[in-house]
């Protein structure tokens, strides 16, 4: 005999399951979907040009910006810094001013050198004092001279040699 407190139909699933089901995957959707990331542009930058890291899915309410060099935020390894409201930029003890921070986050390297290749870290500070920190890599390759060819044409004299 089966227990009243088991489904007679099992399987089934209701409605309201599967509605839950879809709003559960649209938030999680919408939650990796708006996560803070840094990306390069363009993603293989050449030596003697300019580089701009591109900040994209910013937080709401922010308060200012903090760049870093390498994959963590670590005052050592501070580049620049920006202030929303007041436009205020302070250079951090590895800015090399080559780099421009914008008002959107977004890190300018001009003249890259492949010294400037590795991960940089973007900690955005918002005005509850909370912070999102997003990550991107920047590749400077050198130059690739332009292969050449040269062709040489002789002129052989059929009647030489016999």
């Amino acid at each position: 005999m089966q227990s009243s407190s088991t489904p007679a139909h099992r399987g089934c699933v209701t409605w309201q399951g599967r509605l839950l089901a879809v709003l559960l995957l649209t938030f999680w959707n919408l939650h990796i979907a708006a996560q803070l990331t840094v990306g390069s542009v363009p993603p293989n930058g050449i030596q003697g040009k300019d580089i701009l890291l591109l900040v994209s899915n910013l937080p709401a309410n922010r308060l200012g910006y903090v760049w870093y060099k390498g994959d963590r935020v670590e005052p050592k390894l501070q580049i620049v810094s920006y202030i929303i409201n007041t436009s205020e930029i302070t250079p951090g003890t590895v800015y090399s001013g080559r780099e421009k921070i914008y008002a959107d986050g977004s890190l300018l390297f001009q003249n890259a050198t492949p010294g400037d290749t590795g991960y940089y870290t973007l900690q955005v500070i918002k005005r509850t004092l909370l912070t999102e920190v997003g990550t991107g890599q920047l590749h400077v390759y050198k130059p690739v001279s332009k292969p050449s060819i040269r062709v040489s044409i002789g002129h052989k004299d059929p009647n030489q040699g016999k």
